[in-house]
Parts: structure tokens; sequence; C-alpha cells
């Protein structure tokens, strides 16, 4: 990140977790939901911060790490994921965080499976393939039937394509909250003196909470170490992209062609070991690709197949 950049980038862990997903910065969340969610779970009041780490039933669970997870006054639970990178089993992985989250909230002997309604929530810094050469930036999922009939409005999700909003727009161009919003997460960390109206209140707000000459020695350092491993990811996207990872993965996919799905096995493996060079912590390489932490050693090579 440039020096010149004065703002916290919310697209980073820190930024995000911080001003969305503690208690000092609340109203952001609440404000940020509002904008989003009335249709599906109507407004929020008010939401409880609950743990965000899920360790499962047993040892052979997989853990489960949430961005933001809380529950609204109606005990409604939404979760809020930021997802910077594309990878192969997105899809796969929200449903399962979405229905893991179910399986916890479930009390033994419970015969009316009274468990939450759960939206999830996730942003991603990357084209959704569905909203492709459409004006539309969120595409809302849930269960219907094949008659397109509602079968359940238990879990539910929202996915938000960031990549529509560059810093080009200006922000009085934007005609909504959500626009607003979106706008405001992804370019924070470029956004100068003057850009957000100052009648804007709630933004303005966030923007003079984002400087980041208002962090502690500590809080800076962590600031800065998430930065780091921000730009490891989008620079082993960029590296993936040089590669032709995703053409080469998508055309082998589409014809079945083993050779393609072997050199994209391959160019996983490339990419795994170029971000363990470049620093980039196993923990984090999880969260990213969704491999588990012996797949991710066993494609470094740093354990025996």
């Amino acid at each position: 990140m440039k020096s010149e950049n004065l703002n916290i980038n919310l697209l980073t862990d820190f930024g995000f977790k911080r001003f969305f997903g503690t208690e000092p910065y609340k109203k952001n969340l609440i404000n940020f939901l509002n904008a989003l969610v009335p249709p599906y779970i109507g407004r929020v009041e008010d939401v409880t911060f609950l743990p965000t780490e899920q360790l499962g039933n047993s040892d052979t669970n997989k853990r489960l790490v949430f961005d933001v997870l809380c529950a609204s006054q109606n005990e409604d639970h939404i979760i809020v994921e930021m997802q910077k990178a594309s990878q192969e089993f997105f899809k796969d992985r929200i449903i399962a965080y979405s229905s893991r989250h179910i399986s916890e909230a479930l009390e033994v002997g419970d015969r009316r499976y009274s468990f939450p309604t759960v939206l999830t929530i996730v942003l991603v810094d990357f084209e959704i393939p569905e909203l492709k050469g459409s004006d539309k930036f969120i595409q809302h999922v849930m269960l219907k039937d094949d008659e397109n009939k509602k079968f359940s409005d238990k879990m539910s999700f929202l996915l938000i394509d960031l990549t529509k909003f560059a810093a080009e727009i200006d922000f009085g161009q934007l005609t909504n909250e959500v626009q607003k919003w979106c706008y405001v997460i992804k370019n924070m960390w470029r956004l100068k003196e003057g850009d957000i109206p100052i009648e804007e209140t709630v933004f303005r707000e966030l923007y003079e909470n984002c400087k980041i000459s208002k962090l502690n020695a500590m809080e800076k350092q962590e600031y800065e170490k998430s930065v780091l491993e921000y730009e490891d990811v989008k620079d082993a996207m960029e590296y993936h992209h040089r590669m032709g990872f995703a053409e080469g993965m998508e055309k082998g996919m589409e014809k079945g062609i083993e050779k393609g799905i072997e050199k994209g096995k391959e160019t996983i493996r490339q990419i795994i070991a170029k971000m363990l060079e470049n620093g980039l912590p196993i923990t984090t390489i999880v969260k990213l690709t969704g491999l588990s932490e012996a797949e991710v050693l066993e494609a470094s090579g740093e354990v025996d197949n």
C-alpha cells in the first residue's frame, strides 16, 4: 500500500473485522445490514455478536472461522464474510459454513428443529459469474423447488460483487444506501477529504474513524501485517491469472480433459508454493483456498504423498 493512503483498507481482515465486527463500531454493521436485509428478515434494531470460531462436534470436523457472526433482536443469525479471491469451491464453502452454523445451533433432544433463520452475506472482490455483463451487483440465493416456489427461508445467501464499484465513480452518482456501502467498503483506503459529502453523516463518521493516524502503535503493527497478507493474496491471484489457471481449469472441466485438470492441479501447487514463499501464513492460505491444512502442506510438497 502506498504511503499517501491515509485510511484503513476495509478489504483487509483487520479493517473489515474492526469496523463491522466489534462492539465499538456496531452501528456500522447495523446500518450496513439495514441497507440490505429488510426484504428478507426485516429491519435490524440491534445485534449481539456471537463467537466466530466453530470447532465442530468431533476431531474430524473442519474448524470454521467466520469474519462476523451476529444475532438480531429477533434471533435471526447473520454471517458476514469478506472474500478477497475466488476459489474453486467458493459456493460449496459458503453452503458448508451456513449449514455448520445451523447444525451447531441445534440442541440435544430438540425434535422440532427450532434453529434460527441464517442469512449469509458474502462480499466478494472478484466477478460473480452469474452477474457477468449485468448491471446487477447482488445475487440472492434461497431454497426453492423446481417450480420456483419457496421451499424454505431458513437459509439464504446474499452475494455482493464489489468489483462493480470502481473509485472513478463519484459518490454523488450512487442512488441508494446499498451502493454507497459497497463503494465505501471497496474504496475507503483511497478516499480523500471531500470525496464523501458532509451531509452523508454515517459515511463521513466511518471515514474519520478509518484514519490510520487514529491507531495506536500495536494496532498499526497489526494493520500493516494485515495489509501485507492482503497484498500477497492479490499478487498471488495475479500470478494465478498469468499462469492461465482459471482459463485452463474452465476449459479442462468443460471438455472433461484429464490433462487440463492435472495442469490446473499443478498450478494450484505453484500458487500455494508462491504464497508460502511470500510468507503468507498457512492459516490464511487455508481460508483463501478452502483446503485443509494437510492439503495445503501436501500441495506445497512439505509432506510426503
